[in-house]
């Protein structure tokens, strides 16, 4: 007997397509999904934008931050 597959995509799941975490079971239904309808389309293309641009942030600690860093480590004493 054979057994039918039923998997309703979620925006979940075109997270987790996005990210390679899916099956290519899972990769063949989103991306046929992903054909025919716009609006998940449109939901993975802005998850696409969203994760590109996170890739490009580059965060720096402020001069303030990198010396009290340094004042503390300059007079840490560990107790042993």
């Amino acid at each position: 007997m054979l057994m039918t597959q039923t998997f309703t995509l979620t925006q979940f799941d075109v997270i987790r397509y996005l990210y390679n975490e899916t099956s290519e079971i899972e990769n063949a239904f989103i991306e046929e999904n992903l054909l025919n309808d716009q609006d998940l389309l449109n939901f993975y293309l802005d998850c696409l934008d969203t994760k590109q641009g996170l890739n490009q942030i580059v965060l720096n600690p402020s001069e303030k931050s990198i010396n009290n860093i340094l004042d503390f480590s300059k007079s840490y004493q560990p107790v042993i």
